[in-house]
């Protein structure tokens, strides 16, 4: 069986900001779903990531995959009693990828590579049943972010936090390890590019709102005075800030 282009694993490690085995484990769930050997379920995921597999693959590769994408036709169901089917919900969301190719930090790196794939592992099992769980870990995944690009200039970050006036001001400010994730919101728009954007700041605001929700006592309080508790579209909005977030940091 040919193997997968080692190049071509080195261009997906580098677009998608992953290790070799998350990209592996990314290819692996091609396979389950298309049918395609490891090598071609490859070239299916560069493709789908904007990656030009031109020489990559061979006209009998190209071939095998769009035989593989082709609508099939649904086999034949034997009827059976109501009672004895097996009703399975099928997930047909794709998995959430962050571009973490700007994160310097190794161990970072590391945490972010295991809290992604562990959203992506409670998202699968449906929102309406993690919603919580989804709407913390964005938050978390948030602040790593944050601290990474905010030590990359530490000298500049921590100018901008010893600026702010003291009800903004992060603790400690000459160490962003040492901030919270309000005072490092507070910081990324001071520095000069600005880190994130104004409609970027809220919605970090706003994942830090939802990532205390890991708090009994928090909970309990916002949710009688501020009607705000875990539901899947808060969760499905968490994702969607986490995503945006991510991206602008990566500029």
């Amino acid at each position: 069986m040919p193997r997968i282009n080692q190049d071509l694993l080195k261009r997906l490690q580098s677009k998608l900001g992953l290790s070799r085995s998350r990209v592996y484990r990314l290819i692996e769930a091609k396979v389950g779903e298309t049918h395609l050997e490891r090598h071609l379920a490859a070239i299916v995921v560069a493709s789908e990531n904007k990656i030009n597999i031109a020489k990559y693959a061979s006209a009998d590769d190209l071939a095998a995959i769009r035989g593989a994408k082709a609508p099939q036709k649904p086999p034949a169901v034997e009827s059976a009693p109501v009672n004895r089917l097996v009703r399975r919900v099928v997930k047909t969301d794709e998995p959430i990828l962050l571009d973490l190719s700007f994160v310097s930090s190794t161990e970072l790196r590391e945490i972010l590579e295991r809290d992604v794939a562990e959203l992506n592992a409670v998202r699968s099992l449906g929102l309406e049943k993690t919603a919580k769980t989804c709407m913390i870990l964005c938050g978390s995944i948030a602040e790593a972010l944050l601290l990474d690009r905010l030590s990359q200039n530490q000298a500049a970050s921590a100018a901008v936090a010893s600026s702010l006036p003291p009800g903004l001001r992060p603790r400690s400010p000459n160490n962003p390890e040492e901030w919270d994730l309000n005072g490092m919101i507070n910081v990324a728009p001071g520095l000069t590019p600005p880190l994130l954007p104004d409609d970027a700041v809220t919605g970090a605001h706003q994942l830090r709102q939802w990532r205390n929700l890991i708090h009994p006592a928090r909970e309990l309080r916002d949710a009688r005075n501020k009607r705000i508790k875990p539901t899947k579209e808060r969760a499905r909005n968490a994702i969607a800030f986490l995503q945006f977030i991510a991206t602008e940091l990566g500029c």
